[in-house]
């Protein structure tokens, strides 16, 4: 088996070079301080997972308050959090790995117990499953802050010394249910339809590559999705590859799919068609796979798909998973 496309290094949209294409994938392990400061559990779980991969892309970190998605999740909301953050992106780099700050709001799927704040959402429609409560809609002015809030938390990024960003538009959080007709009801300019359901993504999407260009040249801006939902009235394929040819058309230097699988086919679909490969046709920009990347034969198998293979649990059970591989 030719291993060396694994060791090749990789260079994201001619930005950032890493020196291999394992991605130690976005991870909340709510291993942050109570306060969402970078603890020395944080550092000391990166140190051990970040060091023979390319690229590690820290995960949840929220932009404000309202959005914070576990009690001990990862803030980048204050500029309080930016020393900690530092630390950690030193980390990362101390044995040559490029660092991604991924940046969150949870929308309605967080508990007034974890952000002592009014809970909001694009409609105030619940979530239905979990036990979370009915949120509040978000009035224009309640956008507009939030879109502000992951700006400043870019900022706050490039600051601590990360390479670049990745927003989180999957696992039902704020991004996800504003593309999502189950949690978005909305009858403005945000909602109605696909064009309107987009919108508050292309806005943030627009304003944070130009931010990007204007900090540094180099730095990256990454987007992670959920194809699809599985609910007849949720999110379909169609949607998200419509949201991936936008994305790509704006400016992003890579799209990142949240799936169970990296062989994963779509769910709709009667024809057995891999989702990898569906975005693969609409974007030109790199792609980064992830699940049930465990082995050399799936992490090679992975990369005969994508660009860039995420690695999760078999990082999380052993940080000497690619030194035991033999690469």
């Amino acid at each position: 088996m030719d291993i060396s496309p694994i060791l090749k290094p990789f260079k994201i949209s001619n930005k950032l070079e890493l020196q291999n294409r394992i991605v130690l994938a976005p991870l909340d392990m709510q291993n942050a301080l109570s306060d969402g400061r970078v603890s020395q559990r944080a550092i000391t779980f990166h140190r051990g997972r970040s060091r023979d991969v390319g690229l590690d892309v820290v995960g949840s970190a929220y932009v404000s308050q309202d959005g914070k998605p576990g009690k001990h999740s990862l803030s980048v909301s204050r500029d309080a959090d930016i020393p900690g953050l530092t630390k950690l992106a030193a980390t990362i780099h101390g044995d040559g790995s490029k660092a991604i700050l991924q940046l969150v709001h949870a929308g309605r799927m967080t508990t007034k117990a974890t952000t002592d704040t009014p809970i909001v959402a694009p409609s105030a429609v619940a979530a239905g499953y979990g036990d979370f409560p009915k949120p509040t809609a978000l009035d224009e002015d309640g956008i507009n802050r939030i879109i502000k809030d992951f700006l400043s938390a870019t900022d706050r990024a490039y600051k601590a010394g990360f390479d670049g960003v990745e927003l989180h538009g999957a696992s039902s959080f704020l991004l996800q249910q504003f593309l999502s007709p189950m949690s978005n009801h909305r009858r403005d300019q945000f909602g109605v339809n696909l064009v309107g359901r987009l919108r508050f993504a292309t806005i943030l999407v627009t304003k944070l590559v130009k931010l990007a260009k204007s900090l540094s040249p180099n730095f990256v801006v990454g987007y992670r999705l959920s194809p699809e939902e599985h609910q007849a009235e949720g999110i379909s394929l169609s949607d998200t590859i419509g949201l991936a040819a936008v994305l790509s058309h704006l400016g992003i230097d890579y799209l990142s799919l949240s799936l169970k699988n990296y062989k994963q086919s779509a769910f709709v679909l009667p024809e057995v068609t891999n989702v990898v490969k569906m975005f693969s046709k609409v974007v030109h920009c790199p792609i980064i796979t992830v699940g049930g990347i465990n082995s050399v034969d799936t992490l090679t198998d992975a990369l005969n798909q994508a660009d860039l293979a995420g690695v999760a649990s078999a990082l999380i059970d052993d940080p000497n998973w690619v030194k035991k591989l033999g690469l």
